[in-house]
């Protein structure tokens, strides 16, 4: 018989915010006896799933608050969760400001463990069933406590960026971090420097950290030929950290024609608006919002394109708007934040200093026809890079060896 994956969500396969999953499931379901899914918040209408995926709904109540009897009788795991807890802290102060967020967010973990552990321990086969977190976040916790209840609960996770960076979370805490590192039996950054800082950061749990990148489809090779417009392409939510609005910037300083469509949706969305409206004749912009991955997918068969820019403050992973754009033969030009500096290299096209200058962002584009990337060779040199790495097929069957083989 074969094994059985049990992969916890955030909301997935509902909504868009864990889109790339559609690239890593099918792999999954072909590697599996059954994938099984549970979001965590996922409720209306999902996205389609390969066959032999179904989803299960354990949580009822995500924010309910474990009640003082379940407080009192799970003691000594709440304990030893406490006890890793207040060894991460930043401060006294942070502790202190803290604490009604620590105990609620404690009294949630535990009524979701023990949620879980009622619906789904008698399934639960240690030799059949494998455990798989898509962020060392929520769920990562939940399965963390429930580990310490039954020490036969083997679980993996992937670590992204908000899940990682003590940057990225309230106060530079990332509050269970340590816990859920502590109880996983492999934590999976998805870039070399997520990698690298995890290891750094948790010397003692060096060996639970091991690399696996995000991934994409192959599409086939995109459309193109020269044009009197150049044309550029960007996929991001609309959000400070971003940076959308500098790529705006960037194209009202130009001097050539440009053409810009950007996917994505998001607060900042009037920012770059603002900006656009003080463009110039001969740069056009279309901002056509959030779509569904497969609409985007679609867009890059149909029409072609020049230029992918990607300005993002921080990344935790090689992002996969990059590597989408890359695997169609897009050049790509991005800032290096995390793992872009694994997409954006001198196969694939132009890193970018963190620190954008935005007049040089512009030079860049207006002589992007001088350069080897404005060619039929140079584009089939960007897409043979991304094969090479960022392939899911080969990078998602070398994940679900790990699982498997757990």
């Amino acid at each position: 018989m074969g094994k059985e994956l049990w992969l916890f969500t955030v909301s997935y396969p509902y909504g868009t915010n864990e889109a790339f999953l559609a690239n890593e499931l099918p792999v999954l379901a072909q590697r599996f006896e059954k994938v099984v899914l549970f979001p965590l918040l996922g409720k209306g209408v999902a996205n389609p799933l390969p066959a032999g995926v179904e989803v299960r709904h354990v949580i009822a109540e995500p924010y309910r608050a474990a009640s003082i009897a379940e407080l009192m009788a799970n003691i000594p795991s709440l304990l030893g969760l406490l006890r890793i807890t207040f060894a991460s802290v930043p401060s006294f102060g942070v502790l202190r400001r803290r604490w009604p967020d620590l105990l609620s967010r404690l009294r949630q973990a535990l009524h979701r463990a023990l949620e879980l552990k009622r619906v789904m321990a008698s399934e639960y086969d240690p030799q059949n069933v494998v455990l798989y977190s898509f962020w060392t976040a929520d769920w990562a916790t939940a399965l963390g406590l429930w580990r310490s209840m039954d020490p036969r609960v083997v679980f993996r996770s992937r670590m992204m960026g908000f899940d990682m960076y003590a940057h990225r979370a309230r106060e530079c805490w990332q509050m269970f971090q340590r816990f859920q590192v502590q109880q996983a039996k492999g934590v999976h950054p998805i870039s070399q420097d997520g990698l690298e800082h995890m290891r750094k950061a948790y010397p003692q749990y060096a060996e639970k950290f091991k690399l696996s990148y995000l991934a994409t489809v192959d599409h086939g090779q995109g459309p193109w030929g020269p044009a009197e417009v150049l044309r550029v392409v960007s996929c991001s939510n609309l959000v400070e950290l971003k940076r959308v609005h500098l790529i705006a910037e960037a194209l009202c300083k130009c001097s050539i024609p440009v053409q810009w469509t950007h996917f994505g949706e998001g607060a900042e969305r009037s920012k770059v608006e603002a900006v656009l409206r003080t463009a110039p004749a001969h740069v056009q912009a279309t901002l056509i919002g959030s779509r569904p991955n497969a609409e985007v997918i679609a867009w890059y068969k149909a029409n072609p394109t020049d230029l992918f820019i990607h300005l993002s403050r921080t990344e935790g992973g090689a992002p996969v708007a990059l590597q989408e754009a890359a695997s169609f033969g897009i050049p790509l030009l991005a800032a290096d934040a995390g793992g872009v500096k694994e997409v954006v290299t001198g196969e694939t096209g132009v890193l970018l200093p963190n620190t954008v200058d935005v007049a040089r962002v512009a030079e860049i584009i207006d002589r992007w026809k001088e350069t080897p990337w404005y060619t039929a060779d140079g584009r089939a040199q960007v897409r043979s890079a991304w094969r090479q790495r960022f392939d899911a097929q080969v990078v998602y069957n070398a994940f679900a060896d790990i699982l498997l083989h757990d």
